[in-house]
């Protein structure tokens, strides 16, 4: 009996603490944080899980605990901006730092019963720590890949128009029309900064968002048009080169395609050799209890 009040006791202790370090930290409640994703998630502006919404708001709270390195933070800052994550350096790296955290938590009690099973949590933790640390940069080199596999494309479409009008704000707009959806973010940025301000400063912005060797041929050609020169040579010999960039592409990736099966078919022959393996022991096992 005396256990089972502790226990209660025990329980209500925690929930009590539970809505005190909610209220102490501005949480909002489970109910209001299910509504505010269900929300989001009619509206199609993101899904997320309600572990995330209350630890990156734990996460702001104690932001101020770190003090990061200035380049390394305004590095940071712009692989944040540009892979579309609302939050500061130190309330990012922090959210890092509690998701493993938690992780390493869970895996307290497992060492007092299973050590090995509490070993490989904290290998977990760890793992979590890069996955949530890197998750910015992963979504950055992913876009850069999906624009530069557009850019051939978008060489063709100047190319082309080249030929009628010189207008580059009227090319921009034109193949915003048909563009893809994170080269259409970029664009409608590029776009916005050009009808406020400077046309080749807004082209410059544009390139060094992206960072990429094909985006940079492509700004030079459309900064040399806005001076006033004829860029239909460059981009004929740019879109030459970025056929010939794309198909060397592609057959890199024709080329993987043979050593991914034969590493699959390595995993399936051993596989099936385990299998005979264990067949003949147990036969052989099952043949030394007949003699002895």
């Amino acid at each position: 009996m005396t256990g089972l009040l502790i226990l209660i006791a025990a329980v209500f202790t925690g929930f009590g603490c539970y809505h005190l370090t909610c209220a102490f930290v501005d949480v909002p409640t489970a109910k209001t944080s299910r509504m505010m994703m269900l929300a989001r998630k009619q509206t199609g502006t993101g899904e997320e899980k309600l572990f995330d919404v209350y630890l990156t708001k734990i996460a702001e709270k104690l932001s101020f605990l770190l003090r990061l390195d200035p380049i390394k933070r305004t590095r940071l800052e712009l692989t944040l901006n540009i892979a579309g994550i609302p939050l500061s350096p130190e309330s990012y790296t922090m959210k890092a730092f509690l998701t493993a955290a938690a992780t390493a938590l869970c895996g307290l009690p497992f060492f007092f019963f299973m050590p090995l099973m509490g070993i490989l949590v904290f290998g977990l933790a760890i793992v979590m720590w890069f996955a949530t640390y890197y998750k910015a940069p992963d979504l950055v080199k992913k876009r850069k890949k999906l624009i530069e596999a557009e850019l051939p494309r978008f060489a063709v479409s100047i190319q082309q128009s080249l030929s009628a009008d010189r207008d580059v704000l009227k090319l921009l707009t034109s193949y915003r029309r048909i563009a893809g959806p994170y080269l259409g973010q970029e664009l409608d940025t590029t776009i916005a900064d050009m009808k406020t301000g400077n046309y080749e400063n807004a082209l410059l912005h544009f390139q060094n968002r992206i960072g990429s060797t094909m985006l940079s041929d492509i700004v030079r050609g459309l900064i040399g048009t806005l001076r006033g020169d004829d860029q239909q040579m460059y981009f004929k010999m740019l879109v030459f080169d970025m056929r010939q960039i794309e198909q060397n592409n592609l057959k890199k990736e024709a080329a993987k395609r043979p050593k991914q099966m034969q590493k699959y078919s390595m995993m399936m022959l051993f596989c099936i050799l385990l299998i005979y393996v264990v067949v003949l022991s147990v036969e052989v096992v099952g043949s030394l209890g007949a003699f002895f």
